[in-house]
């Protein structure tokens, strides 16, 4: 008899023990981190790595989720819409109190729809303009927007020696048009901006490229991921193709803007840190909680603070470009400092 009873206390103590387990769960603040792209792309899991170290540090229970939106520059209208849809649907279900939207297509499909909304709280990490989505006026909208670190820019023009002219070139997409703002932007001086060209094709990029060396000292090379190969062209140029080729034709000094331009065959990048991007966001995100737990205001907006350096020793020789040792140092330290061009590559960040 004691045995029997012994047995059904234990087995209430357990179902006791498993229903405040999933009350406990149930009433964690829960965080929906939202990517536009997949979860395989090098950018991607830099921004995961960051995001996962800062939420690390982090000692308050959380209920957190990740969500791939999987888009593509070759997906119909349907499709994009469809993805749309299905990441809405599992917001509604699921209640998030906050949401980190990641990309340009994540603001555009997803976020928009939410700007002003009493719930959930949105924390965007992007190079577009807050504005395109409705997010300056809406309370409930902090975020961190990722800048080109163009004063780390100037610093490396400086040692040309003298003032130089600087043309930039990008795609003609939202990422282009927001990354053109940013260095119209910019105080250039005592360097001279002469202008930002936006292609729409590899045709006119290699227009640019080669009239570039007309007027101009130094090339600022911008994002380049699905520039198409041709007018009307579904298929785009493969990033190794379009840096190696600007890299060996180019007449001016080229400064890429993304890793993967160094990657592809490029001389040099200064780049924002994917990384050091999830980190902010995901501070931002925890800070968001707490004013859901706390009743307060969401924390300003941030720009990203990271950067890193991207380079090949050889190519850079060719240019006559010497840097000091830090530079190399630096390049080292995030597995970004590449071997000749054309042997096989060790390690690199994303």
């Amino acid at each position: 008899m004691k045995n029997r009873l012994a047995v059904v206390c234990a087995g209430i103590l357990v179902v006791l023990l498993l229903s405040l387990l999933v009350v406990f769960n149930h009433q964690k603040p829960r965080l929906l981190i939202l990517h536009s792209f997949s979860e395989d792309g090098a950018w991607e899991k830099a921004f995961d790595a960051g995001f996962r170290k800062e939420l690390a540090r982090n000692l308050e229970p959380n209920s957190v989720r990740w969500h791939y939106m999987l888009f593509s520059q070759h997906l119909s209208t349907r499709q994009w819409m469809a993805a749309s849809r299905r990441s809405r649907e599992m917001i509604d279900g699921w209640n998030p109190d906050v949401v980190v939207t990641v990309g340009e297509e994540a603001q555009e499909f997803v976020g928009r729809h939410y700007a002003g909304s009493p719930a959930p709280r949105l924390v965007y990490a992007m190079g577009e303009e807050p504005a395109e989505f409705g997010y300056p006026s809406a309370r409930n909208v902090t975020g961190v927007l990722e800048s080109l670190p163009l004063g780390q820019v100037l610093e490396i023009t400086r040692f040309l020696g003298r003032p130089v002219r600087i043309r930039a070139l990008g795609i003609n997409d939202p990422t282009g048009r927001a990354e053109a703002r940013q260095v119209r932007d910019f105080d250039w001086g005592p360097d001279r901006l002469l202008g930002v060209d936006l292609v729409n094709d590899y045709v006119d990029w290699q227009t640019a490229v080669q009239a570039a060396g007309e007027d101009a000292d130094v090339l600022l090379v911008l994002s380049t991921g699905g520039l198409p190969k041709a007018p009307g062209s579904a298929e785009d140029v493969e990033t190794a193709v379009l840096a190696d080729w600007t890299e060996r034709t180019s007449k001016p000094l080229v400064i890429g803007s993304r890793e993967s331009f160094v990657a592809g065959g490029g001389a040099l990048a200064v780049v924002p840190s994917a990384r050091g991007l999830g980190e902010q966001a995901a501070h931002q995100a925890l800070r968001a909680l707490q004013s859901v737990r706390s009743g307060q205001p969401l924390p300003a907006p941030e720009a990203n603070r990271d950067y890193l350096i991207a380079l090949r020793p050889d190519l850079l020789a060719a240019r006559s470009l010497a840097l000091p040792d830090i530079y190399f140092q630096s390049a080292r330290a995030s597995n970004s400092l590449y071997p000749l061009h054309g042997h096989t590559m060790t390690s690199h960040h994303p």
